[in-house]
């Protein structure tokens, strides 16, 4: 033991002092290296990720929510979060696409994972100070992104197993639903929107196109529309709906207001430039309930209330 050897001269303790002080350096170069793994986001930036990331926010709801599925409580929410009382009650940093930075720097996250279309700027100016910031393209976290959420998070956490635990029995329920769809209704095709002055439907990379592709339903609404952004409802005219002929019309409910959303889908029906649509003759233009939103639902909870909301429709 180093501690038990005794020298006459400074320099050999000198020398001692230098010897130690340099294997502990070694050591925690070790310690670190093992505690963090380097990433490229989908942005292009490479990324530290830390191995046990006690203080990590999420800046999108969908995000965040996959985090409590991995067994990862986050330090903070966005307002749009509300589906867990642990999360629900979390520090607010602000809405998804209007964070507030300071609140950001408050909660000193030793990972941000954000939103590649609103978060960039607040990326750029956290990564000059050391915060390590990986920023997601739902679009890129596979083909069914409220299914697929959890995976990439799994993947990019190295939490894998407990990725796979959920995704599975998220999967298992919506094949059983899938099926009861398919035995007990002709529903094969549909389409997600917004009311509006102007039409907006649900892409794919939507939670709500998710749920359209999770429950073997055709989105009427391709991916490479130009100048679309995945992740977003985009404009849609009826022109186009009227010759895709959708079996079924959800109109995203905008509160909880069940006058209010009986008169979203009466307008639809009333219109005659709708008339001719399937959906419309079979009434089969439904309100998504309020709580079907990836904010306000889990992944579960979405697949169920769509697919009940069909079938007792039939």
């Amino acid at each position: 033991m180093i501690s038990r050897i005794t020298f006459a001269g400074g320099k050999e303790k000198a020398f001692v002092l230098l010897l130690m002080l340099s294997l502990l350096m070694c050591g925690f170069g070790a310690r670190s290296a093992e505690a963090s793994w380097n990433e490229i986001d989908h942005a292009g930036y490479d990324v530290s990720i830390p191995e046990n990331p006690e203080r990590i926010l999420a800046l999108n709801p969908l995000l965040m929510e996959g985090l409590f599925a991995l067994g990862l409580s986050p330090v903070g929410k966005v307002d749009e979060y509300g589906i867990r009382k642990e999360g629900i009650g979390l520090p607010s940093v602000g809405s998804q696409p209007n964070v507030d930075i300071e609140s950001v720097y408050t909660l000193n996250p030793s990972l941000v994972i954000g939103h590649i279309r609103f978060h960039g700027a607040i990326a750029r100016t956290l990564r000059q100070d050391g915060v390590a910031v990986y920023l997601v393209d739902p679009g890129k976290m596979g083909n069914n992104p409220m299914l697929d959420s959890v995976m990439f998070l799994g993947r990019l956490l190295r939490r894998e197993d407990a990725a796979r635990s959920y995704a599975d029995s998220i999967h298992n329920l919506a094949r059983k639903l899938k099926e009861r769809i398919f035995s007990e209704t002709d529903i094969r095709s549909g389409v997600v929107i917004q009311d509006g002055d102007r039409i907006a439907a649900a892409q794919n990379a939507t939670s709500y196109g998710s749920v359209l592709t999770a429950l073997g339903i055709a989105n009427i609404v391709p991916d490479d529309i130009p100048g679309s952004n995945k992740e977003n409802f985009i404009a849609f005219d009826i022109e186009t709906i009227i010759a895709s002929d959708p079996d079924v019309v959800f109109i995203v409910a905008s509160s909880n207001n069940a006058e209010q959303n009986r008169a979203a889908v009466e307008k639809y029906m009333r219109d005659s430039k709708w008339s001719g649509l399937k959906a419309v003759r079979t009434k089969r233009v439904l309100t998504l309930p309020f709580k079907a939103n990836p904010g306000r639902a889990t992944a579960e909870e979405m697949l169920r209330i769509a697919a009940e909301t069909l079938l007792k429709n039939e």
